[in-house]
């Protein structure tokens, strides 16, 4: 009766309780995540900037009024000999609005797969929470199981200390591990609502908000190996393709510095309305800037240096992710393997065993074959390997989650690749 005890409870939380959906959490997060509302607002805004980085500046207009008498004053139109009126137009030297779109398209381009690597943080975060919570209801729902157990285990000792078979301090000893189980279960109360919050938060929901019941975990990843993986992630990496466009953005950025020794023109046309005779006339005015003149080309010199240290720059801090991207599929693939060899173990053999000498144990106390302190420890026995088993699944998924990220990839899109 006591090993039907422990096996039989978990079915009836996950009943009463609505089952809580990752797949709707995910989707919800995507949707209302402030950090991913705000990337997403700032992508926007850098694919905005394209255009306005290849466009010309705006061209001025203007009136300039000649020879004013001073007895007009304050109309600048009365009697004046000459107004002329003129269209004038910044040129930038060909080649370098080019240059500054290709730096703002980068940049976009940029933006956006920092959005995607963001969103992948996301769910991993939000898929730590979940499992945290797995981890925290099954320690909660072994711990109700272990204070029914213990309160037999008192009633046990009682009735074998009234017909002589057993000890006062075996009470006592049952009584002080139910006192102990009652307080680690408020101890997991209170940390329930800490995950509970943290999962709330992430979805941008109250803190407070409730949360339903995390089903039974079964989740099988294929035994891959680094080297199926290794490609897959220096080509989906979102942080790896961001970096990509980070060079690609100061090489034009580069470019452009470049171009900057070239002069830009200034075009001006003109008409000339001859207000005291007959014979108006107009004009055209072409001007060009002097990036090369002794007092300012160091300026353009240096602005070239920067910008070729910033392409060095981005090229390492690529290199640099690339080689952490490499180390988190392999950290994470052993850290699924290992976890799931785990899960394997004490589901199909260190769970059985226990629980098998467990109710041995309470036949021989009821017989007066053993001492009760056995029947502590074979109860403790159980109680450890079932935390380490709820462990190892927890550890398992949340190791998934993390080669999700280093890949940048989900696993069925992992699947669907290595096939």
């Amino acid at each position: 009766m006591l090993g039907l005890l422990i096996v039989n409870r978990s079915f009836l939380w996950s009943q009463e309780a609505k089952p809580l959906s990752l797949h709707e959490l995910m989707t919800e997060a995507l949707q209302n995540n402030p950090q991913l509302r705000s990337v997403r607002n700032q992508t926007a805004a850098a694919k905005a900037r394209v255009n306005q980085a290849t466009s010309w500046e705006a061209p001025q207009v203007g009136v300039e009024l000649y020879q004013i008498p001073v007895q007009s004053f304050p109309n600048p139109v009365k009697n004046n000999m000459e107004t002329d009126y003129y269209l004038q137009q910044m040129i930038p030297f060909p080649g370098k609005l080019s240059a500054m779109g290709s730096a703002a398209e980068s940049n976009a381009n940029m933006t956006d797969q920092n959005y995607k690597a963001l969103e992948r943080k996301v769910l991993r975060d939000l898929k730590s929470a979940y499992y945290d919570l797995y981890l925290v209801q099954r320690k909660i729902q072994i711990n109700a199981e272990n204070q029914e157990l213990m309160r037999r285990f008192v009633n046990i000792a009682s009735k074998q200390y009234e017909v002589g078979m057993g000890k006062q301090q075996d009470i006592l000893r049952a009584q002080t591990e139910l006192s102990t189980l009652v307080n680690a279960g408020l101890n997991l109360q209170r940390e329930k609502q800490v995950v509970e919050s943290m999962l709330n938060t992430i979805l941008s929901r109250s803190p407070n908000e409730p949360l339903g019941y995390v089903a039974d975990i079964e989740a099988d990843v294929p035994r891959w190996t680094f080297e199926q993986l290794r490609p897959l992630a220096l080509e989906s990496r979102a942080e790896l393709k961001a970096m990509n466009f980070n060079i690609d953005m100061n090489k034009a950025e580069l470019s452009l510095s470049k171009r900057e020794y070239y002069p830009d023109l200034m075009a001006r046309v003109m008409y000339k309305d001859m207000a005291m005779t007959s014979n108006d006339f107009w004009s055209v005015m072409i001007g060009v800037s002097i990036p090369l003149a002794p007092w300012s080309s160091g300026k353009y010199t240096s602005k070239v240096e920067e910008n070729q240290l910033n392409v060095k720059k981005a090229e390492d801090e690529y290199l640099s992710m690339r080689n952490m991207t490499l180390f988190e599929v392999q950290d994470a693939l052993v850290k699924v393997q290992t976890n799931q060899n785990l899960v394997l173990l004490y589901k199909n053999t260190v769970i059985p065993q226990a629980e098998q000498t467990l109710q041995s144990t309470i036949a021989a106390y009821q017989t007066g074959k053993t001492e009760f302190l056995m029947l502590i420890d074979a109860y403790r026995m159980v109680l450890m390997s079932k935390l380490d088993y709820y462990m190892a699944v927890m550890n398992y998924m949340a190791s998934q989650a993390a080669l999700e990220q280093a890949v940048g990839m989900n696993i069925n899109e992992i699947a669907d690749k290595v096939r």
